[in-house]
């Protein structure tokens, strides 16, 4: 396939100059079909719009094969194409935001989705007809189809922006920087850049209990150890790892596993990690203690009063939609994968088998363990198939069922390769409970409910965290009501029939036209590197052309261009400053940036200090432009710019930029003796 930025300056035989445009247009439908089908929200929309470009995909596919000459002006159908493209790329950034929590939530309301989503097929629909492609044009039948798909995901649009709002853990705002925090650990390992991940703990800090207990020292799994110690003041796990402390400084991907649990801790349903120290001659990395072991070592142990379970639950969710929003997948869901703590709070840990890197999670292995009780058929069916969030709910549910039934899945069936083919086949577990009184009847009808509609077979069909989460918080709000406070025994003895049974379930018309102008095919990456280099003639002729097309990116280089005079001398045209303008309002992060700038000379003018901040931080948060990130970090610490001084607020953007990787905020950070990750208090 040809690369995207080389593409349309091909040129070749009488096909040849339309060719590239092909391709582009092809890889472009191939990156949108597979963000929709690995969207774990708004999947109403996304269907619709795969359903558009699949369409348009067949179209391309006979145009290249027929290669066919054109009588229409060739001129016209090329100038048609690029707005084609525009098209397709507006719709892949579209679906890239509304598919992920970290992007939807850039969204204030849910009606700016439904006016970009109307937008969008509305200039979609006239690319076609301007290409000719009648058949890709939706008819009033597929725009009814739309409509209702639509209204359907709007409707729980809305939800999620008050769930991430209300009752997400989003630590003081913190969760935003995790997932930039990620990728700039990503790109210190790729660059070999030492990262120093761990906080050091002096071996004298780590004192013994005053009271010793017996399980002061646990196994850990393998022939690791887990010995509990004092740490200012708090009960910690010191965890014997295999990895030198040489290793630990010099190993990549050691550090980067370090440095991310120490930025998880932020959530207080993520087993808290302290750092690094030594007992003797082992290496030990410190964690909180949690004093109950594992969730499967409580159940094992005691009955958990239904309370109890559906708060643990809740819990739980809480950590895996923070996990989610930082594109963080644990993997390896499951209540052995749970501690508690003495007051009955879950802490997900175990992040061995978690990937940070989203879109390239891969396979859990094709050896068979005790694992597959816990993963989704697709998974089972193929292991190398990718890792989904679906794949993490099916877990999830599976959790749920252990949780809820105290014992592990499929107890029953002692070989691995039963449990498989049974999932695959669409096998489940039995929900069956034991006689209970009517008020906890019916909870029990919820939360069976929740497990039910999250390991569905067809991984679209699943509920979405968010959606569990609001479920979970129904159903605790309704015990919390039920019993006020006068709860019942949280932990009582190991007596219960919980399901009242053992018995297992396994039923369960394209033309191409003929000579084009190939200096017409200068991409808009060409006409931006053209720039770098100096060559502002070329990249003007580029950048007028496109803008020509109505693209909102070329209209912002042209308005540049005629704003700072870079291809004639002529400075501060009127033109230039409408075009940045119009970029800026179609929501072009660069244009928004630059049209702040403008009004910077004139700033006490009328409202130019509230529009001057207003389309600064539009690009800072919408956009996430590094650069206006950096500036507002500036304007807010410094009290810049007439806006009164706030150093949090100026710290909190300044650290959104360094993880960035931006030069200037990690400078400006480091001269401030601040913490990037603001983990300074730690």
């Amino acid at each position: 396939m040809v690369d995207i930025k080389e593409a349309t300056c091909l040129a070749g035989d009488v096909v040849g100059s339309f060719v590239p445009l092909i391709d582009v247009a092809t890889t472009t439908i191939k990156k949108i079909i597979e963000i929709c089908e690995a969207a774990d929200y708004n999947q109403n929309i996304c269907d619709v719009l795969t359903v558009r470009v699949k369409i348009t995909g067949a179209a391309l596919e006979s145009l290249r094969r027929r290669k066919q000459k054109r009588k229409e002006n060739d001129k016209v159908f090329h100038d048609a194409f690029h707005k084609f493209i525009y098209v397709l790329e507006e719709i892949k950034k579209f679906t890239t935001k509304i598919s992920k929590i970290h992007g939807f939530k850039r969204y204030t309301t849910a009606i700016s989705v439904k006016e970009k989503f109307i937008r969008l097929t509305d200039e979609y629909d006239k690319a076609m007809n301007d290409l000719h492609f009648t058949m890709a044009v939706a008819n009033d039948e597929q725009r009814r189809i739309e409509k209702e798909a639509l209204e359907e995901d709007i409707v729980e649009f809305e939800e999620y922006l008050k769930t991430m709002d209300k009752k997400v853990d989003n630590i003081d705002g913190k969760v935003d920087n995790i997932l930039d925090g990620v990728q700039y650990i990503q790109n210190c390992i790729n660059d070999k850049v030492v990262l120093h991940g761990a906080k050091k703990i002096d071996s004298i800090d780590l004192v013994s209990p005053p009271r010793p207990n017996p399980d002061d020292v646990r196994s850990g799994g393998s022939s690791n150890v887990v010995i509990r110690k004092i740490f200012k003041g708090q009960e910690v796990a010191c965890k014997k790892i295999s990895n030198t402390e040489e290793e630990m400084k010099s190993n990549p991907d050691v550090q980067k596993h370090l440095k991310i649990l120490t930025i998880l801790s932020d959530c207080n349903h993520i087993l808290k990690f302290y750092g690094v120290s030594k007992i003797g001659i082992d290496s030990m990395m410190i964690f909180e203690w949690a004093g109950r072991g594992t969730l499967r070592e409580l159940y094992e142990k005691k009955d958990i009063n239904w309370h109890c379970k559906v708060r643990i639950a809740l819990n739980i969710c809480r950590g895996l939609v923070f996990l989610q929003q930082a594109e963080i997948l644990h993997h390896d869901l499951k209540c052995e994968n749970i501690l508690m703590t003495h007051t009955l709070e879950p802490k997900i840990y175990k992040f061995d088998s978690a990937r940070y890197d989203y879109g390239k999670t891969t396979s859990v292995g094709n050896k068979l363990d005790d694992t597959v009780r816990w993963l989704a058929p697709e998974k089972l069916s193929n292991a190398n198939t990718r890792y989904t969030t679906q794949c993490e709910i099916f877990s999830f549910s599976m959790l749920l069922w252990e949780l809820v039934f105290e014992k592990v899945p499929y107890k029953n069936m002692e070989k691995i390769e039963m449990i498989r083919e049974h999932v695959i086949k669409g096998g489940r577990e039995i929900i069956r409970f034991g006689k209970s009184t009517p008020e906890i009847s019916k909870l029990q009808e919820g939360y069976r409910r929740i497990i039910y509609d999250s390991w569905k077979h067809n991984p679209h069909e699943r509920l979405s965290f968010l959606k569990i989460l609001d479920m979970l918080e129904e159903l605790h709000s309704s015990i919390s009501c039920m019993f006020d406070d006068d709860l019942p025994d949280l932990l009582p003895d190991k007596k219960l029939n919980l399901d009242g049974t053992k018995e297992d379930d396994l039923d369960d018309d394209l033309e191409i036209p003929d000579d084009v102008d190939p200096n017409i095919s200068i991409t808009l990456d060409e006409g931006v590197l053209a720039f770098r280099t100096g060559d502002h003639q070329k990249a003007w002729k580029c950048f007028e052309y496109h803008a020509s097309n109505d693209n909102v990116t070329a209209k912002f280089w042209k308005g540049r261009y005629l704003w700072e005079g870079l291809h004639d001398d002529v400075k501060e045209r009127e033109e230039g400053k409408a075009l940045i303008k119009e970029a800026a309002d179609r929501g072009n992060p660069d244009a928004q940036l630059r049209y702040a700038f403008i009004l910077l000379k004139k700033l006490k003018q009328g409202d130019n200090q509230k529009i001057f901040m207003d389309y600064i931080t539009k690009s800072a948060i919408e956009g996430e432009n590094i650069a206006a990130q950096y500036h507002l970090g500036d304007i807010y610490y410094k009290g810049k710019c007439e806006i009164p001084e706030n150093k949090s607020e100026g710290i909190k953007w300044l650290r959104k930029a360094a993880l960035r990787n931006y030069s200037k905020a990690i400078k400006f950070l480091n001269e401030l003796k601040i913490d990037i990750y603001g983990l300074e208090n730690e």
